[in-house]
């Protein structure tokens, strides 16, 4: 009886311990399943949270959309695109800085420029996109260095120097920083009148060109190049075009050279006065109505020195309008209808205006005006004007527009007009 009893006992423990054990297998999946349920609701919400951002960006982005193309505008839209990158829209965030750039892009003023590109640059690299970043500020320190205004260079040059820091560019920004503390320091500097700071050289070389085809094919190949160096007292400027015409009508020599050459040294007394000598070169700058000049070749050349007075200077000494009185030799030579039609050199005079870097709004004139009579014969005179229009259109790229007009008061043949002219347009890029 007793073992019965015992027996009994132990059935009843091990049910007790069978059902303890179904229970905390119940409770774990139970448990599993609540934790999976708040893990999906989870996901759930975080998912709904980001359509929600993004549905509010883009509400606001279209309202920025339509203001007006400003600084705010882009602060705005820098914001966003930041925003749109953190919700992972990688692609909607380039665009909208590529928004940016094209609108900063278009700005007039310099500074505002300047600092609106810098901006963008750091956008850039916040969304990893380092080496886009690096390329706009190379640009944005070449426009920089355009500003006249030293002080002002020097802080858009020390801002920038900044900007390359915090995308890592830590020795192009120390380069920087050392360039706009020499820029600062050079414009708190009272400035002298002369002599005259010296700048590097510049030089600057531009292509143009025509086609025309009906009856007769004609087409002009040409290039410009201009050279200018200043120093403490001296200066150079070298103007020249170098064009290669061709015309299907002429018999002979369908290919002819055309050249046109202005060198001007001026030595400077002071801030007024100034001695120069001057170089004139011709080649082939005539347009006959004569249908037989297949041999045509017209040469002149001149060469001549005197005084000349400044009548406006601008921020740079090679920024000015000065008057030239001087004398020289010049050389004419004509060569039409198969015979030599003159050869000979006159004493000449030269009443002139060069003017270099004159401003007209945003555009830029170069100007060269001259009447030069011959002393041997004052029925032998010349009028030369070359009038460049230059529009920039970028830091380094301009449009360059060109009218060279010569009049002629003693014609060598019955037939040649007394004033001929040559206009070309095309782009310059200055190194």
């Amino acid at each position: 009886m007793v073992l019965l009893l015992f027996r009994a006992k132990i059935i009843w423990i091990f049910f007790l311990i069978q059902l303890l054990l179904l229970s905390w297998d119940s409770l774990a999946i139970a448990s599993s399943d609540s934790n999976q349920s708040s893990h999906v609701q989870l996901i759930s919400s975080s998912q709904k949270q980001d359509s929600a951002a993004k549905s509010r960006l883009d509400q606001s982005l279209e309202l920025i959309n339509e203001m007006d193309e400003s600084q705010h505008k882009i602060n705005l839209l820098n914001n966003h695109a930041l925003s749109y990158a953190e919700l992972g829209y990688l692609d909607i965030a380039n665009k909208i800085l590529e928004q940016c750039l094209a609108i900063a892009r278009g700005f007039e003023d310099l500074e505002l420029k300047v600092t609106s590109l810098t901006n963008i640059a750091k956008s850039y690299d916040q969304i990893d996109q380092k080496s886009q970043a690096f390329e706009i500020l190379n640009d944005v320190v070449e426009l920089a260095t355009t500003v006249i205004d030293k002080s002002l260079q020097g802080q858009l040059l020390f801002e920038i120097s900044l900007k390359y820091d915090e995308i890592g560019q830590e020795e192009l920004a120390q380069t920087l920083l050392t360039q706009s503390q020499t820029v600062i320091a050079a414009s708190n500097q009272p400035p002298t009148e002369f002599p005259f700071s010296a700048t590097p050289p510049t030089f600057s070389l531009g292509v143009v060109g025509n086609l025309h085809s009906f009856r007769d094919t004609a087409a002009l190949l040409g290039f410009n190049f201009d050279y200018s160096q200043q120093w403490t007292e001296n200066d150079l400027f070298v103007d020249s075009s170098l064009s290669l015409d061709y015309d299907s009508s002429r018999s002979v020599n369908q290919l002819r050279p055309i050249t046109y050459v202005v060198s001007v040294y001026r030595r400077h007394l002071n801030a007024k006065w100034n001695f120069f000598t001057e170089f004139f070169n011709s080649t082939n700058q005539d347009l006959y109505s004569s249908k037989n000049d297949d041999e045509d070749l017209t040469i002149i050349t001149g060469v001549y020195a005197g005084g000349g007075l400044n009548l406006w200077r601008g921020d740079s000494p090679s920024n000015f309008l000065d008057f030239q009185l001087g004398f020289g030799p010049r050389y004419e030579f004509d060569y039409i209808d198969f015979k030599r039609r003159r050869n000979q050199v006159d004493p000449t005079l030269i009443f002139g205006f060069l003017g270099r870097n004159v401003p007209l709004g945003k555009v830029k004139l170069n100007q060269t005006f001259a009447i030069l009579p011959s002393l041997s014969s004052l029925e032998n005179f010349f009028i030369v004007s070359d009038s460049d229009l230059s529009i920039p259109l970028s830091a380094k790229w301009s449009f360059s527009n060109r009218l060279f007009m010569r009049y002629r008061n003693e014609k060598i043949f019955d037939n040649n007009p007394n004033l001929e002219f040559v206009f070309s347009t095309g782009v310059d890029y200055q190194f």
